[in-house]
């Protein structure tokens, strides 16, 4: 449903809002799938092969992939101050992608209502008609799928960092994780913020 709309009929905010989306949910997919396989394998799997993965891994949970992540950074950064960095500028570039999709999902709405407005006053006034209310209701309905699933993949990335945080506090008991913890506190947020916008796209 929420890729329905022709790439013809969108705007240039809604193909950003789709491009956005996809991005996450795609990050998403790679970490479930790098603990799945590893991630040497990752650069051999098409798009549905990974998302196969991904779903054959759900079962596993927010521990394994957050494990997953926890192993490809130690691999980057064998000292722990470096490695906390490197996680709390993981999360905060998640943040910045999130703040970005909420600014897409705002002129989104602001585009279904004008649009939604307008019909309907063309429909009152015998301009339009009843079908073509129907479409521009269903092209709303398809955006507001979109922002329900670029929130669930950025919902999904964070319950994964919050995993990992833990289990860096658990591995380096005396480690301040505050600064990390706070990005995570906007990040969820946020994603609350998305959750809102995807069911407040007028569909009036």
């Amino acid at each position: 449903m929420a890729q329905s709309a022709s790439s013809e009929s969108l705007s240039p905010v809604e193909r950003r809002l789709r491009e956005q989306s996809q991005a996450t949910q795609k990050t998403t997919v790679e970490g479930t799938v790098i603990g799945t396989i590893g991630g040497g394998l990752l650069a051999l799997l098409t798009g549905t092969e990974m998302v196969a993965l991904a779903g054959a891994a759900a079962g596993a949970g927010a521990g394994t992939a957050a494990g997953s992540y926890m192993a490809t950074k130690q691999k980057e950064f064998s000292n722990k101050e470096d490695l906390l960095d490197a996680m709390i500028a993981d999360v905060r570039k998640s943040n910045q992608d999130t703040e970005a999709l909420i600014a897409s999902a705002r002129e989104v709405i602001d585009e279904d209502k004008r649009r939604l407005a307008a019909i309907q006053q063309e429909v009152r006034k015998g301009q339009a008609t009843q079908a073509q209310l129907a479409s521009a209701r269903r092209h709303s309905a398809d955006n507001r799928a979109v922002i329900a699933k670029a929130s669930k993949g950025a919902r999904e990335k964070q319950t994964i960092f919050q995993s990992a945080e833990r289990q860096y506090r658990e591995g380096n008991p005396s480690a301040n994780t505050g600064h990390m913890q706070q990005e995570l506190d906007s990040l969820n947020r946020s994603i609350a913020t998305l959750d809102s916008l995807a069911q407040n796209v007028s569909d009036a």
